[in-house]
This record gives structure tokens, C-alpha cells and sequence, in this order.
């Protein structure tokens, strides 16, 4: 059974981009790039891949996985803060990303020139067709489960592990970071619901949250609110995709904010609603709102 929504077959487009990003593009609109064609590669210098193949052993899975290091990271001493980015092939590089990366890196790089403490980045690709299985608690067309929670248990038992073990990394929660975009942000916010004893800041682009109406409830049932919590929601005020009505990302974010500040987040300074006048559901748009989502959620 497929799931429908506003007259459009929702799950026909998911499963079109997520090879190999996040979004909802059809087949014949993606780029070149997604077709076998040379790009030029553009990540940075401290942008490498720290596994090409990682067990995931909730999962009978192997993901690439990308590692951001600050600049500084080298020649310091002091301990960073850590990202956790979903759609890890977007963030850094053209070469690798569906439609324009996040340009991550470059941002980054350039704040550090102007004096930000800077923080690692781990960026774990998508599981290609297991993608929307792997980032929703329940599949958007059936209701079925997903797979979010042994994705989850993944990053919490493998991944973070790792991380903390081999770099000099903030391992509380309030430093702490989990972001995606799209279903990427379905699993964000999941995350930060179900486990904010590890993931104690939240930056979520253009939620789908009319496909998982249970965010908002399971804020109000888990009270994930803890000192230093963060989330950072942003959308555009017309967002679509596909035949879906325009606004369908923004309608529900109010929604989801007054969820957060009844379970203890106060307004502006532990969460942070965007509704953005111009936002698309793009690549571009995520890395426009990306530096205002990590000076939010790295702020002290």
C-alpha cells in the first residue's frame, strides 16, 4: 500500500532521489551528476573519509563516513564540540552530492578565520534505497516500522564510540549535535526525542513533519528538555515538491515549536523556528541556513 498525500504519490518520489541525497526530485530532473558524470572535486583539505566501509552492526549495513576537522585541530589542544550530519555525501563535496553540497567545510573554515572555536563534523552518508527506512520510525506509505532506531543505534553504540574514542571531542549531550535535512530531519528530531541523554541539540531542515504527526506528541510524551537542549527548525514559507501544495514544510512547524516550549524550551533561546520567505527544498537552501543553525546550536 502506498501512501498518499494531497493527491500525490509521496513515497514514488522519496525513493527517486534517495540513492543519493535527500529531497524528493524526480528521476529524469536530477543532475548530471547523478547520472555518471565527472565533477570536480571541491572538499576541503581537513575533509577526509574516515571509513569508506563502516560496519553497522544494528543494521547488517556498511556507510562511508566523512570527518570534518577544524583548522586549528592539529596544533591545539582544546576539545570541539561534534556535528552529526545525515546525507553525509552532500555536505563537503560537489563530486559526491545530488544537487550542490552543503558547502560545510568552506563555512566553516571561513569562521574560523574570524576567531570561531570551530567543530567536527561527521557526515554518514545515505543508505541509498534504505534511506527512508533508515530515517523514519515508520514507513511514510504503510505505517509500517522503519528503521530509525537501529539506525540510531548505530550512531549512539558504533559511531559516537569511535569518535570520541580517536578525536578530542565535547562528549556531553550540550555539545553534542545531531542535523539532516528532510527525511535527514525526520531522524534528527527523532533522535533528539528519543535520546536527548546523548543528542542534546537538534538542527532540522525542511521537516516532513506532516509524515510523522507523532514528533510533536512524542515531544510532549518524552520531555526531552534538559539543560543546554537546543533546536534549531527551519522551512520555506512556500516550500513544496512535487505536486505536494506549497507550504506544505512550514504548516506544521508551529506546531512542533509549541510542543518544544511546552515540555521546557524557551522561545528564541533553546528553540529557533525559521520560516524562510524564499526557502526551496534544495541543497542550496540547506547550505544558506546552515551557518545560522551552527552558531545557534554551538553557541554557549
Amino acid at each position: 500500500m502506498k501512501h498518499r498525500t494531497h493527491g500525490s504519490t509521496y513515497v514514488d518520489k522519496l525513493c527517486r532521489r534517495q540513492v543519493i541525497g535527500g529531497g524528493f526530485a524526480a528521476l529524469l530532473a536530477m543532475p548530471s551528476i547523478a547520472l555518471g558524470q565527472a565533477e570536480k572535486n571541491t572538499r576541503s583539505a581537513n575533509v577526509t573519509i574516515l571509513d569508506e566501509a563502516m560496519a553497522m552492526p544494528s543494521l547488517g549495513r556498511k556507510r562511508r563516513i566523512w570527518l570534518y576537522l577544524p583548522p586549528d585541530y592539529q596544533s591545539s589542544h582544546r576539545r570541539y564540540p561534534v556535528i552529526y550530519v545525515q546525507d553525509g555525501q552532500n555536505l563537503f563535496d560537489r563530486a559526491t552530492s545530488y544537487a550542490g553540497e552543503w558547502q560545510v567545510d568552506e563555512t566553516l573554515n571561513r569562521l574560523a578565520v574570524s576567531g570561531d572555536t570551530g567543530a567536527i563534523v561527521v557526515g554518514i552518508d545515505n543508505g541509498g534505497e534504505n534511506r527512508t527506512a533508515e530515517y523514519h520510525p515508520r514507513l511514510p506509505w504503510s505505517g509500517q516500522p522503519g528503521q530509525a532506531d537501529a539506525y540510531l543505534s548505530f550512531l549512539i553504540d558504533t559511531l559516537k564510540p569511535l569518535i570520541d574514542r580517536r578525536f578530542r571531542t565535547k562528549k556531553d549531550p550540550a555539545h553534542t549535535i545531531i542535523m539532516g535535512a528532510s527525511s535527514g530531519a525526520t531522524l534528527a528530531l527523532y533522535a533528539g526525542m528519543m535520546r536527548p541523554d546523548v543528542f542534546g541539540r537538534i538542527g532540522a531542515f525542511s521537516t516532513p513533519l506532516w509524515l510523522e504527526p507523532r514528533l510533536d506528541q512524542l515531544a510532549r510524551e518524552k520531555k526531552p528538555y534538559r539543560r543546554g537542549a537546543r533546536v534549531f527548525l527551519v522551512s520555506g514559507r512556500d516550500e513544496q515538491v512535487g505536486d505536494e501544495p506549497k507550504g506544505i514544510f512550514a504548516k506544521d512547524q508551529p506546531a512542533m515549536v509549541e510542543a518544544l516550549v511546552a515540555v521546557g524550551y524557551r522561545p528564541d533561546r533553546d528553540v529557533r523556528s525559521r520560516i524562510v520567505a524564499d526557502g526551496t527544498h534544495s541543497e542550496g537552501f540547506w547550505a544558506r541556513e546552515f551557518e545560522g543553525a551552527y552558531r545557534f546550536l554551538t553557541a554557549k
